[in-house]
């Protein structure tokens, strides 16, 4: 966690760094707007209750121990580059199990000029994009014993045994089933 921390000052002390030294060329970044951010759902200090289809009896807490936004380079430049024109802004929001018996789950928004790209990840497990957001699966969707609005099916195509096979989720509520390939499943519940 604090190599993660620290590469992520390092990081934006580089974009600073690289954005101070840009003064013959204008530079823009893309900025969420509107509700743009209610893509990563989690805020601080939110929890999410997940039950282990393994052991039904026990709910399982995940909290929120991170939200940050940093400028990215936009497509077509990297950090080495002199003047970075275009920069992306990145957004993201880690639910993480207290004692790490789960993999954290995390939501990561990208805004581009253009649009937003949202990834869903299972930490060492999964990174799957969500391939059209304005086009959810289903209108609704019973999972677990709660029935939700506009949910998205992202599903892995190169899961191993025992890695993620497919993930339900949407915008007002976050991850809302985590499926692996050997049938145990993490299901959100309200309990």
């Amino acid at each position: 966690m604090k190599s993660i921390r620290l590469f992520l000052y390092l990081s934006l002390f580089g974009a600073s760094l690289l954005l101070s030294s840009c003064n013959d060329c204008e530079t823009t970044v893309a900025q969420f707007e509107n509700d743009d951010s209610s893509w990563t759902v989690y805020n601080s200090g939110d929890s999410l209750l997940m039950v282990d289809s393994r052991t039904t009896d026990t709910t399982r807490v995940f909290r929120n121990t991170r939200i940050n936004s940093d400028p990215i380079p936009g497509d077509g430049f990297g950090p080495a580059d002199v003047c970075i024109e275009q920069y992306y802004t990145r957004r993201t929001s880690v639910m993480q199990h207290p004692q790490r018996r789960y993999p954290a789950l995390t939501v990561v928004a990208v805004r581009t000029p253009d649009s937003i790209r949202v990834n869903l990840v299972v930490a060492g497990q999964a990174d799957l994009p969500i391939p059209d957001i304005n086009k959810p699966d289903y209108a609704s969707l019973p999972v677990g014993e709660i029935t939700y609005q506009d949910v998205y099916k992202v599903v892995n195509p190169d899961s191993g045994a025992t890695g993620v096979s497919r993930i339900l989720f949407n915008r007002e509520f976050g991850f809302l089933q985590v499926a692996y390939a050997n049938g145990r499943t993490l299901t959100r519940t309200d309990l």
